[in-house]
Order: structure tokens, then sequence, then C-alpha cells
């Protein structure tokens, strides 16, 4: 595989293994592994992250590696912010995994495609790998606003954006409400805002809100093409197992079958905006997948 590839990894190494067998089967020639440091309160990590280090020491490829080992905790926002950053003062585009979400080999080949297709489009942010939802269409893909990670791809003239709206996400948040508001449901600009005041520490809300800023499209799939498996008690943030758990990864037809139009797509929006309500509210997407399948 040609495109840069990221794999952002942590104190998970029996999940990271299962992520890079299926890494090896594509072999790309650009790889960027970052990994974040041990936490103070935490008696395990030192072990852990140096057992999950060692699952991608050797990379029996021919493959320029590049590695970004945090010393230190950094927390999951700037490990990932940092670690992106560094990624596109190298490359001006890749494709990014994190250590616990598998993806169907298809997935590889979607990305690299539509980063090519779309490099050049300003209104094309990234490129998702997920579908909840198991929409039905006649094309390979669609557009939506939501910024689904787990298993994604961008370019660097998108991801200068992120820094943009971490130091003036605040006020423009407020400017703007009332037209996100109309985009995306309360709770989560409310998470959008906490994350921004240092009270929840992650990186993707921040990308959500950029992408929104800018009246930004992603891409989605038409069938799930990435599975989340680090839902548990050693998550940092996915604790708890939802309905998405329990959505496999499938392959995806080729050639791609292109969208006649780029604009987003209003079914796939509402629905995805659903599954961040409670969970009553989930058993109709739910409900909704299984009919599609």
């Amino acid at each position: 595989m040609n495109t840069p590839l990221v794999l952002l990894i942590f104190n998970r190494p029996d999940l990271t293994r299962r992520v890079f067998e299926v890494i090896k089967r594509i072999k790309p020639k650009q790889l960027f592994i970052i990994s974040d440091g041990p936490r103070k309160d935490s008696i395990e990590d030192k072990q852990l992250i140096t057992n999950t280090r060692n699952v991608v020491k050797n990379i029996n490829w021919q493959c320029k590696v590049y590695r970004k080992y945090s010393l230190k905790n950094l927390g999951c926002r700037e490990s990932v912010s940092d670690g992106l950053n560094w990624v596109f003062t190298k490359v001006d585009k890749a494709i990014i995994l994190e250590d616990d979400c598998v993806p169907d080999p298809t997935f590889f080949r979607y990305c690299e495609e539509l980063l090519k297709k779309y490099e050049k489009d300003d209104k094309v942010m990234m490129i998702s790998g997920n579908n909840y939802i198991g929409k039905q269409s006649a094309y390979s893909y669609g557009f939506c606003r939501h910024s689904l990670i787990w298993g994604w791809a961008t370019w660097k003239r998108a991801w200068v954006s992120y820094n943009q709206t971490y130091t003036s996400g605040l006020q423009s948040l407020d400017k703007e409400y009332d037209r996100l508001s109309q985009m995306m449901p309360k709770s989560r600009l409310l998470a959008i805002q906490k994350t921004l005041q240092g009270k929840i520490d992650t990186w993707d809300y921040v990308w959500q809100l950029a992408i929104l800023l800018h009246n930004g499209l992603c891409i989605f799939p038409m069938r799930n093409l990435v599975q989340n498996i680090g839902f548990g008690k050693k998550a940092t943030h996915t604790k708890r197992i939802t309905f998405h758990t329990l959505i496999k990864a499938q392959p995806l037809s080729f050639p791609l079958i292109h969208p006649k139009k780029i604009s987003v797509d209003p079914l796939f929006d509402r629905l995805i905006a659903k599954t961040y309500q409670p969970f009553y509210m989930m058993l109709d997407i739910l409900k909704h997948y299984l009919i599609r399948v």
C-alpha cells in the first residue's frame, strides 16, 4: 500500500496484535506509530506499554517506519493531536487506525482511492470506515457531517483546521451555536464545549467542531469496514459495551460506485445523531440496521 498509515497505540498489546495482523497483510510502505507514555497513577502501564510497543517492533516487509514514543503520559487529546501534527509535517495524507480498530482489508483500498479522488476538494475533510446504520444505496459511499473516527483517513490540508479550532473553538462555538444545533444534537455540542474547557481529555470532539465550522463533509461507506473491539474496563473512554460493538467489519465491493452529487445524506445524518441519545433511542437504530442487512 502506497498511502502512509498511522497506528495509534497505548497499553493494550492483545488488541494491538489483532490490528497489526491486518496491517502486515497490506504492507504499507510508510508506517507511523504513535504511543503515549505511562500514567503516573498506573502500576501496570509501564510493562503493558512496553509489551504493546514490542508487538510492532519487528517490521518484516519493505517499509519506512517512523516512531513517536512518549516517555510520559500526555493524555488522549495531546498524544493524538500532537502525533498527527507530527505526521503531517512529513506527509500530506494518511490513513489512521487506533489499537482497537480492526479493519476489513478492503478498508485500505477504499481510503486510498477516495484520498486521491477528493484530494483537492476542500469540502471533503475526512473519509470514515464506519457505518453503524446499515443504510443501503446504489452507491459505495455517501457524505455526512459526523466525524466517525474508528478507522479513518484525511489530508494535511484538512487537519490544519484542528489546531485553529482548538485555539478559538469556544468563541466560535458560542457564536455559531444556533447554526450548529441544527446539524448536531445538543448533547454532542455540550461534549465539544467540555472538551474545549479541558473537562474531557479527548481530541475527536475538537475535530468534529472543526468540520462543522468549515461546513465540511465526511465520507462514510455503505458497509461497515472497521470493527471497534476496544470496549471494556481497560478502555480509556469506551468502557461500556454498546450496539456499535455488535456490528462486524464487512468487505466493500469494487470498483467503487461514486455518488453523482457531493451533498449530505440527511437520513444517515439523522440516524447517526440518534446514537448520541439515551439507550432506548438506539434500539430503533439497531432495528433499522438488522432490517437493512
